[in-house]
Protein backbone atom coordinates (compact mmCIF):
# COMPACT_ATOMS: atom_id res chain seq x y z
CA UNK A 1 0.00 0.00 0.00
CA UNK A 2 1.18 3.50 -0.81
CA UNK A 3 0.12 6.58 1.12
CA UNK A 4 0.01 9.79 -0.88
CA UNK A 5 -0.54 13.26 0.47
CA UNK A 6 -2.16 15.82 -1.85
CA UNK A 7 -2.83 19.53 -1.70
CA UNK A 8 -5.95 21.26 -2.92
CA UNK A 9 -5.04 24.86 -3.85
CA UNK A 10 -7.86 27.08 -5.11
CA UNK A 11 -7.14 30.55 -6.46
CA UNK A 12 -9.85 32.70 -8.03
CA UNK A 13 -12.23 29.75 -8.23
CA UNK A 14 -9.72 27.49 -10.00
CA UNK A 15 -7.97 24.39 -8.70
CA UNK A 16 -4.28 23.67 -9.29
CA UNK A 17 -3.50 20.36 -11.01
CA UNK A 18 -0.19 18.88 -12.12
CA UNK A 19 0.36 16.82 -15.24
CA UNK A 20 2.27 13.56 -14.79
CA UNK A 21 3.74 11.47 -17.57
CA UNK A 22 4.61 7.80 -17.22
CA UNK A 23 5.79 6.20 -20.43
CA UNK A 24 3.33 7.14 -23.18
CA UNK A 25 0.56 8.02 -20.73
CA UNK A 26 -0.17 11.39 -19.17
CA UNK A 27 -2.81 12.39 -16.66
CA UNK A 28 -3.67 15.11 -14.13
CA UNK A 29 -3.73 14.95 -10.36
CA UNK A 30 -3.61 17.14 -7.31
CA UNK A 31 0.00 18.07 -6.49
CA UNK A 32 1.64 15.98 -3.81
CA UNK A 33 3.31 12.63 -3.38
CA UNK A 34 4.70 10.08 -0.99
CA UNK A 35 5.68 10.51 2.63
CA UNK A 36 9.28 9.67 3.51
CA UNK A 37 10.18 7.70 6.61
CA UNK A 38 10.24 9.99 9.65
CA UNK A 39 8.49 12.83 7.79
CA UNK A 40 5.24 14.38 8.96
CA UNK A 41 2.31 14.71 6.57
CA UNK A 42 2.64 18.49 6.57
CA UNK A 43 6.38 18.36 5.90
CA UNK A 44 5.85 15.84 3.08
CA UNK A 45 3.24 18.06 1.47
CA UNK A 46 5.46 21.15 1.71
CA UNK A 47 8.43 19.22 0.25
CA UNK A 48 6.38 17.72 -2.58
CA UNK A 49 4.89 21.07 -3.63
CA UNK A 50 8.33 22.61 -3.71
CA UNK A 51 9.84 19.70 -5.65
CA UNK A 52 7.00 19.57 -8.17
CA UNK A 53 6.20 23.26 -8.61
CA UNK A 54 8.78 25.42 -6.81
CA UNK A 55 5.92 26.50 -4.54
CA UNK A 56 6.07 27.35 -0.83
CA UNK A 57 2.77 26.53 0.87
CA UNK A 58 0.94 26.53 4.16
CA UNK A 59 -1.07 23.42 4.99
CA UNK A 60 -4.67 23.93 6.05
CA UNK A 61 -7.40 21.56 7.14
CA UNK A 62 -7.72 17.91 6.23
CA UNK A 63 -10.44 17.62 3.56
CA UNK A 64 -10.88 13.98 2.54
CA UNK A 65 -9.26 10.61 1.88
CA UNK A 66 -9.49 8.71 -1.40
CA UNK A 67 -8.80 4.98 -1.51
CA UNK A 68 -8.22 3.23 -4.81
CA UNK A 69 -7.12 -0.27 -5.73
CA UNK A 70 -5.91 -1.12 -9.22
CA UNK A 71 -6.75 -4.39 -10.94
CA UNK A 72 -3.13 -5.53 -10.58
CA UNK A 73 -3.34 -4.92 -6.81
CA UNK A 74 -1.75 -1.48 -6.39
CA UNK A 75 -3.41 0.08 -3.35
CA UNK A 76 -3.20 3.87 -2.91
CA UNK A 77 -4.59 5.93 -0.06
CA UNK A 78 -4.56 9.67 -0.77
CA UNK A 79 -4.91 12.13 2.10
CA UNK A 80 -6.09 15.50 0.77
CA UNK A 81 -5.54 18.82 2.54
CA UNK A 82 -6.43 22.40 1.76
CA UNK A 83 -3.24 24.32 0.99
CA UNK A 84 -2.48 28.02 0.66
CA UNK A 85 0.26 29.90 -1.16
CA UNK A 86 1.13 33.52 -0.51
CA UNK A 87 3.05 33.85 -3.74
CA UNK A 88 2.43 31.91 -6.94
CA UNK A 89 4.79 34.04 -9.06
CA UNK A 90 7.53 31.41 -8.73
CA UNK A 91 5.22 28.59 -9.83
CA UNK A 92 7.15 26.45 -12.32
CA UNK A 93 7.72 22.78 -13.09
CA UNK A 94 10.32 21.67 -10.57
CA UNK A 95 12.76 18.80 -10.28
CA UNK A 96 10.28 15.89 -10.25
CA UNK A 97 10.76 14.33 -13.71
CA UNK A 98 7.26 12.86 -13.80
CA UNK A 99 5.72 16.33 -13.61
CA UNK A 100 5.54 17.85 -17.08
CA UNK A 101 3.09 20.68 -16.53
CA UNK A 102 0.52 22.37 -14.35
CA UNK A 103 -2.74 24.21 -14.84
CA UNK A 104 -5.45 26.03 -12.91
CA UNK A 105 -8.93 24.85 -13.95
CA UNK A 106 -12.41 26.05 -13.11
CA UNK A 107 -15.31 23.74 -12.26
CA UNK A 108 -16.63 23.16 -15.82
CA UNK A 109 -13.11 22.63 -17.22
CA UNK A 110 -12.61 19.54 -15.04
CA UNK A 111 -15.21 17.50 -16.90
CA UNK A 112 -13.12 16.28 -19.82
CA UNK A 113 -9.65 15.61 -18.41
CA UNK A 114 -8.27 12.43 -16.84
CA UNK A 115 -7.67 12.99 -13.11
CA UNK A 116 -6.18 10.26 -10.92
CA UNK A 117 -7.78 9.18 -8.76
CA UNK A 118 -10.97 10.23 -10.52
CA UNK A 119 -12.18 12.91 -8.11
CA UNK A 120 -13.49 15.27 -10.79
CA UNK A 121 -17.02 15.41 -9.40
CA UNK A 122 -15.74 15.99 -5.85
CA UNK A 123 -13.49 18.83 -7.06
CA UNK A 124 -16.39 20.33 -9.01
CA UNK A 125 -18.60 20.33 -5.90
CA UNK A 126 -15.79 21.88 -3.85
CA UNK A 127 -15.21 24.64 -6.41
CA UNK A 128 -18.94 25.36 -6.67
CA UNK A 129 -19.76 25.31 -2.95
CA UNK A 130 -16.52 25.37 -0.96
CA UNK A 131 -17.62 22.22 0.84
CA UNK A 132 -16.78 18.53 0.84
CA UNK A 133 -19.78 16.21 1.03
CA UNK A 134 -17.89 13.22 2.51
CA UNK A 135 -14.51 12.57 4.12
CA UNK A 136 -13.94 9.16 2.51
CA UNK A 137 -14.19 8.12 -1.13
CA UNK A 138 -13.55 4.70 -2.64
CA UNK A 139 -12.72 5.15 -6.29
CA UNK A 140 -12.21 2.56 -8.99
CA UNK A 141 -8.82 2.71 -10.64
CA UNK A 142 -9.21 3.98 -14.18
CA UNK A 143 -6.53 3.31 -16.81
Amino acid sequence: MRIRVAGLLVINGQVLLVKHRKGNKSYWLLPGGGIKSGETIQDALKRELFEELNLHIEVGDFLFVVETIAKQGTHIVQLTYAIYAKDTESLAVGEDRRVVGFIFLSEPDLQDIPIYPDIRSELQVYLASGTISKRYYLKQWVD
